[in-house]
């Protein structure tokens, strides 16, 4: 049976550019120049005989089967990689002190440390839920941190680990005892869990073209682990996301009240010292959870 394969150098491009969403970040992560990654996915199509993208002067954007064509080749590209990682390194072993965002560390990552294990039963791992500002970036003893943030830190090292939109979320009984909004301006004021002075609904809301009047009466918790798991308890209404909400959906315990999404101000972020950033157990840890967090987002069991 006659099988062909695309050019594997338009399949990379092809990844990067769905995965980054930007045909200027996939060229800087591969290094190479804007006009080579749309060569590259130019090639790709006529190699595939079908058309991967809408295309208008301001935006590039995956259509139906350049999206299910994206996770099919990412998927494929992260088993070549793991398989070659696997066949040309030894044994890693030692310790890995690891600085996470405590909302991603609290509601996702500590679901993924037993399949870290299992992968590197050698590597012992310290796992330090914080919220790094700029100069806790900067001057904070670690050996990797994922932080949630603005991405520009001089002197580091710095890999874009996931973009991400935010949604309403709630527990799948909070409206038994609530009139169930059909639109989001019907939300109440007081049913707003929020993980600030209320800035991230005020931004939310404002995105969504929608108004809440009453928003100053909510309850502030101040961190999204402690508004999502009251949201999770049946307390009220929480900013959530597809990432830290994976373990609440899968088990019911949260639901989205609307379609509509709306980017996160800042992104997570892999951040290590420069001069480490070969160091075998941080190239592990790295790759490993961008794998996971891919499969994630890709509504995969993790």
């Amino acid at each position: 049976m006659r099988r062909s394969l695309p050019p594997l150098n338009a399949l990379r491009a092809f990844e990067a550019v769905a995965r980054l969403q930007s045909l200027k970040q996939a060229a800087e992560e591969l290094h190479v120049t804007h006009g080579a990654v749309s060569h590259q996915l130019k090639t790709l199509e006529e190699s595939l005989g079908i058309v991967l993208f809408h295309r208008d002067r301001r935006q590039l954007r995956l259509n139906q089967a350049g999206l299910v064509y994206s996770r099919q080749v990412r998927e494929a590209l992260r088993l070549i990689a793991e398989s070659t990682m696997k066949l040309g390194l030894p044994s890693v072993e030692g310790r890995l002190q690891i600085v996470c965002a405590p909302t991603l560390a609290t509601k996702w990552l500590a679901h993924q440390l037993k399949a870290f294990r299992n992968a590197f039963p050698d590597i012992d791992l310290t796992v330090v839920p914080q919220n790094l500002d700029d100069e806790g970036v900067a001057t904070q003893d670690y050996d990797v941190a994922v932080v949630y943030g603005h991405g520009e830190w001089d002197r580091k090292h710095v890999k874009l680990l996931a973009n991400f939109n935010m949604t309403p979320v709630c527990h799948p009984l909070f409206f038994t005892t609530n009139d169930q909004p059909h639109q989001i301006s019907d939300l109440r004021g007081d049913w707003l869990l929020h993980e600030d002075d209320g800035g991230n609904w005020k931004r939310w809301l404002a995105r969504a073209g929608a108004d809440v009047h009453d928003i100053e009466r909510g309850t502030h918790l101040w961190g999204a682990h402690l508004t999502l798991e009251s949201a999770a308890a049946g307390f009220g209404v929480a900013l959530g996301d597809r990432i830290v909400c994976a373990q609440d959906f899968a088990r019911g315990h949260l639901v989205r009240l609307f379609d509509a999404e709306v980017p996160a101000p800042h992104a997570y972020y892999l951040v290590c010292a420069t001069h480490r950033v070969d160091e075998p157990r941080i190239m592990l840890f790295c790759d490993w959870i961008e794998a996971r967090i891919e499969r994630t987002l890709a509504g995969k069991k993790t």
